[in-house]
């Protein structure tokens, strides 16, 4: 009995801090102004409903559930809400001039559609719906259709491998046009994605099993820690709030690329022509050092196409845009590794040095290129 008390106890301070900061995160990612407001405003939303759905729980162990008994079991209602929403934030972060058409509120249909459903059991009368909530907590059974949740935990997993592909794309289309430098990004949506299916999977437990106080704890702690990521990124990480580089167009990298080179009738001696100017123009200009560099700004400078540039990197150099540019940054870190002159430079000052802005993505790529670490490689002189 001790234990449960104390198990109680635990819970209902985690949604009072779980509820308070999905209010104040809410409220900074509507009044924050940035290149990034469509993305925000979904993210801003997604808070809010995660909020709503660990409000119930706080209210129930504040005692105040009785007072606003039409609450009790909001959560599930807008569970369907969450999948399209997640999926449009992913589009606004990765989209070029991503814009909410009106064919895209299509998304929201099925949630439309569970209301309809639901609509006996949302027009309950408070106390009913209190009493519903009351006997959730303490044996586990929930008033709506088995299939019912089912039906909704398949559409959130849906959608949850729409956003995947979709940062998967992402990730191809960085490592074609960008170098590993801005790979913060698209590891930000990885985690935020997975972070966002623990609910789902807790919520598919739920919907198909009936446990009782601990499925409802990791339940609550699963939304809980959602938000305190996506607080603790605000603090850590706020670039990732205000512009994500090298957006992608409508269609995928793969699909653009693959358009393009088949339309591309560059001959062999153009790309012969195309790759010296690109070879000589970075040998002596060194672009690489610039730590944002990517793909169409280094096409402008050496004024060559985009795609051409695209191609011929790849069909004559064959490499990536990104392992392009890293291959000059590693040289350049090994030749201040080897100098005497640069004895005095850090490990992560030299990394800055040859053009990365990332301890990370420097280790990575010089492991990549050398197989070895840099302290390894330093101390092997």
């Amino acid at each position: 009995m001790f234990l449960y008390v104390r198990g109680i106890t635990a819970l209902n301070t985690m949604l009072s801090i779980g509820v308070f900061l999905g209010i104040t995160l809410t409220i900074f990612l509507l009044i924050q102004r940035s290149h990034k407001s469509f993305a925000n405003l979904f993210l801003a939303m997604i808070i809010l409903c995660y909020t709503i759905f660990i409000l119930p729980g706080y209210l129930y162990g504040a005692h105040l559930l009785q007072y606003v008994p039409h609450l009790s079991n909001i959560g599930g209602f807008i569970f369907p809400i969450l999948g399209p929403l997640i999926y449009f934030y992913t589009k606004a972060n990765t989209q070029r001039a991503f814009r909410f058409y009106p064919n895209d509120a299509l998304h929201f249909i099925p949630f439309v559609l569970f209301i309809v459903v639901d609509w006996k059991f949302l027009t309950l009368s408070g106390d009913v719906k209190y009493q519903q909530y009351v006997l959730f907590t303490e044996t586990g059974l929930y008033p709506l259709p088995l299939w019912d949740r089912i039906a909704k935990v398949l559409l959130s997993f849906v959608y949850f491998i729409f956003s995947a592909r979709l940062i998967l794309r992402y990730k191809q289309h960085l490592s074609e046009t960008s170098t590993s430098s801005n790979q913060t990004y698209y590891q930000w949506l990885l985690l935020f994605s997975s972070v966002l299916l623990v609910p789902t999977v807790v919520v598919a437990i739920i919907a198909i099993t009936q446990y009782q106080l601990v499925t409802v704890t990791f339940f609550a702690f699963s939304f809980i820690l959602f938000i305190m990521m996506v607080y603790a990124a605000a603090l850590l990480k706020p670039r990732l709030f205000h512009r994500f580089p090298n957006k992608m167009e409508v269609v995928s990298a793969e699909q653009v690329a693959q358009k393009k080179y088949e339309s591309s009738n560059l001959r062999d001696e153009q790309k012969e022509v195309m790759v010296e100017k690109l070879l000589n123009y970075v040998s002596t200009e060194q672009p690489y050092l610039e730590p944002e560099l990517t793909l169409s700004e280094l096409a402008e400078q050496v004024e060559i196409p985009s795609h051409y540039l695209s191609q011929v990197i790849n069909e004559k150099i064959k490499k990536s845009f990104g392992d392009f540019i890293n291959s000059y940054r590693i040289e350049k870190a090994k030749a201040m590794l080897a100098d005497d002159q640069f004895s005095h430079y850090t490990i992560i000052a030299t990394a800055y040095e040859a053009g990365f802005n990332s301890k990370t993505a420097f280790y990575e790529a010089f492991k990549k290129f050398t197989g070895s670490t840099p302290s390894k490689y330093r101390k092997s002189l």
